[in-house]
């Protein structure tokens, strides 16, 4: 009996749990390892070393799939040859934590952009920064859009103190390529321009309107105002940077523009007031704030004009 109980407690030992072999599978999946084949039986038609190598092609194939769908313009622009072992070393580096592939791949354009082989070549990155921005919109949370009705209800003298919140889809990206310009060739299965490495940093927006992603280059200037914006800085201090950015022009008419976009495109998702404003004394800021009543009495070209066009 005593023999019999030492036995059993040597059984209990030496077999290993549920957790410690699911994590020799996974060492020899994603590290090559070869201790899970003392756990493995040879089957009727196959050896465990042949099987074994069928879960291990099985999960690399399974996960390149993944990446080829999220990423599939820049995977069809490099070609199987490059994206294959790109996608392998980010598997290896990068293995699924979630039973959601959704999310798998969402590190790999900064991987692109550190890796030896596509480091030199940063349109890479970027061309999949704008691919994973706009899955991202698609599949934002729903918000309500700001319309100019909405706006029409704020009295003019009190516009300077809005502030506008964007919706959830909204992203704004910066590219050193031209990066935009493959992206928008390769969606409309036109054959991709040259690569061109830019002088300055270029803007890019993209978010969802409906069911629909939007993709557009915006200028320096829109992007200034657009990043102040999401500091929550209020109309009236995005019409004195207007001013400061370029003194010349009609600032009203330049505001009224950059909203009637926003508000078009449905890229705003509501407005509120901050915080009463201390007064302003000298005759700019008086000029200033006389910018934004003037944009008030604009709501109609607002709401008659159109948008810019934009790539989707």
């Amino acid at each position: 009996m005593i023999l019999m109980k030492q036995a059993s407690v040597l059984q209990q030992a030496s077999t290993p749990s549920l957790s410690e072999i699911q994590a020799q599978l996974q060492a020899a999946i994603l590290d090559g390892h070869e201790g899970i084949l003392a756990l493995l039986f040879d089957g009727a038609h196959a050896s465990r070393t042949t099987l074994l190598g069928v879960y291990r092609h099985a999960y690399m194939a399974r996960l390149t799939e993944v990446l080829m769908n999220d990423y599939p313009l820049l995977s069809s622009y490099v070609g199987d040859d490059f994206f294959r072992p790109l996608a392998r070393s980010f598997i290896i580096a990068h293995p699924s934590r979630s039973q959601n592939v959704r999310w798998f791949g969402s590190a790999f354009p900064e991987f692109l952009a550190k890796h030896e082989s596509a480091s030199e070549h940063p349109h890479l990155s970027e061309l999949a920064d704008i691919e994973r921005s706009v899955a991202n919109a698609f599949d934002s949370p729903d918000a309500p859009l700001l319309s100019v009705g909405d706006l029409a209800l704020y009295p003019p003298n009190d516009w300077e103190r809005l502030t506008f919140v964007f919706h959830p889809s909204v992203a704004f990206l910066q590219t050193t390529t031209n990066a935009f310009d493959l992206w928008k060739a390769l969606k409309e299965n036109e054959p991709p321009p040259d690569v061109v490495h830019l002088s300055s940093r270029e803007h890019v927006a993209v978010w969802r309107h409906g069911t629909t992603p939007n993709v557009r280059r915006i200028s320096n200037e829109e992007a200034m105002l657009c990043q102040e914006m999401r500091q929550g800085v209020p109309f009236g201090g995005l019409c004195e940077m207007l001013a400061t950015y370029n003194e010349t022009g009609d600032i009203s008419a330049r505001a009224a523009g950059y909203l009637q976009t926003w508000l078009a495109g449905g890229m705003l998702s509501s407005a509120k007031f901050i915080a009463q404003r201390a007064e302003r004394n000298d005759a700019q800021g008086r000029n200033r704030t006389t910018d934004t009543r003037m944009l008030h009495l604009r709501l109609p070209m607002i709401s008659g004009e159109r948008m810019p066009p934009s790539a989707t």
